[in-house]
């Protein structure tokens, strides 16, 4: 029988849930609803049109040209966002395994290849959204090894896509990205990239019986600065406004769900109506985290499989995060001004991107940049290639302290909860507390 100590301290448990769930549901943002929704209705009309009508579709990566594959209307599904999908359902455990036991080593990349675990997987009628079809083209980076193994089970033709080498770095990318790009990327490299997309367009113009329209796609790279100008209008606010108005894994999850769509009449006004709530809550102070003490960022990958995880750390210690990569390099690394060639602004983009967010002296630099105006104490990593540990490095010599955090981006199978708590506890107690003391005690 539970003593009356215990039923006291079961029924604060319980009211102290009920409290917390009360002021999620407060604090989640409408166009979060909106998102959900959408999605929902787009991934049916996909399945309808491909199971049902034998209509084609491509699956792709995530530096990939979205915006020829829109202008030829040619429905797509983004690897590693489907990859997201599968970890928010928590089955990323279950595909991991499958992958395992269909003999692919356990090295192979979760964040995309969980797509392919969806797809071979015949028998599994319990999938994300009913599951994929077979693509009818598939066209990722070069190194993403699981593309070849999804296209050769689709009898899709494959379209490999190569970065040219980074050879004239400039460290303060980000000042020169918007207008500068010709002479930030090289027009040599920008050349070898267009020379791989006239590929990427004849096999997509084959498989949509239509020819690229080139004044459709300026238009729809024009729509697509206008949404990225509404993503840096949010960064703006959530890095100034006194206290933090919105949830990480929300902005994470809004900013991917509008950027699979961009270029859509949809994605623009969806951008718009993000940009407009976080501006009334910052307006009105409706704070995540009233007692807010510490900002927090990811550095490189957020941890998909568990986006609530550091809801849990808000009323104990009012730490929040602020910052991922996500937001910022949208703002950063896909606005694009001067879209007359539009196929040369796309290769622009994409020339560098994944070089200026995850290598050292690039991706360094623009972490410092990030930590400094978002006010961070500290940043989480996700177990990262060596190019995100010397980001880490850097940070942490600037005063920051990270946290290297032993998990993957998406695999369930990785997630311990209580092992996972503790280090993020002692983090915050053993050096961002301090470290942030010791910076007010010299007054900076």
């Amino acid at each position: 029988m539970s003593t009356p100590h215990n039923h006291t301290a079961g029924a604060s448990a319980d009211a102290t849930a009920e409290a917390r769930r009360r002021h999620e549901a407060l604090t989640q943002l409408e166009v979060t609803r909106t998102l959900r929704t959408h999605q929902r209705e787009w991934f049916a009309g996909l399945r309808r049109d491909v199971f049902e009508a034998g209509k084609p579709y491509a699956i792709v990566g995530a530096l990939v040209p979205h915006e020829i594959l829109q202008a030829l209307d040619l429905p797509f599904i983004t690897d590693v966002w489907y990859s997201g999908l599968v970890a928010a359902r928590r089955q990323s455990g279950y595909y991991s395994d499958f992958l395992d036991k269909s003999g692919f080593h356990r090295n192979l990349s979760r964040y995309a290849a969980l797509t392919l675990g969806v797809l071979l997987d015949t028998e599994n009628p319990d999938k994300p959204w009913g599951g994929l079809p077979a693509p009818s083209l598939v066209c990722t980076s070069i190194h993403e090894r699981s593309a070849q193994v999804l296209a050769d089970f689709a009898g899709a033709p494959f379209i490999p896509i190569e970065q040219p080498v980074l050879d004239r770095p400039m460290v303060n990318w980000w000042q020169h990205s918007r207008w500068g790009w010709e002479d930030l990327d090289g027009d040599y490299r920008i050349d070898a990239l267009m020379a791989q997309y006239q590929d990427l367009i004849a096999a997509a113009e084959r498989v949509a019986g239509k020819r690229l329209d080139i004044d459709r796609l300026r238009e729809i790279l024009d729509r697509v600065n206008q949404q990225e100008e509404y993503f840096d209008e949010v960064r703006t606010i959530i890095a100034t406004a006194p206290k933090l108005p919105a949830r990480l894994g929300e902005v994470m999850g809004q900013v991917m769900g509008i950027q699979w769509h961009r270029g859509t009449d949809w994605a623009l006004a969806q951008a718009r109506a993000f940009r407009d709530e976080i501006r009334h809550r910052a307006d009105q102070a409706m704070w995540v985290c009233p007692n807010e003490k510490y900002r927090l960022m990811y550095v490189g990958q957020g941890l998909w499989q568990n986006l609530d995880f550091f809801t849990e750390f808000e009323e104990k210690y009012g730490a929040v995060f602020v910052r991922s990569n996500y937001l910022s390099i949208a703002s950063d690394g896909y606005l694009r001004y001067g879209t007359r060639d539009p196929i040369r602004a796309l290769a622009s983009r994409y020339v560098t991107m994944s070089e200026q967010m995850h290598m050292p002296g690039l991706g360094s630099a623009w972490a410092e940049h990030e930590a400094r105006t978002h006010r961070i104490d500290g940043g989480l990593s996700i177990a990262g290639w060596w190019g995100i540990r010397a980001i880490n490095k850097s940070l942490e010599e600037a005063g920051i302290p990270i946290l290297d955090f032993p998990v993957d981006a998406v695999d369930g199978n990785t997630w311990d909860q209580e092992r996972m708590f503790a280090l993020v506890r002692d983090f915050i107690e053993q050096r961002v507390a301090p470290t942030q003391a010791a910076r007010r005690a010299q007054g900076l």
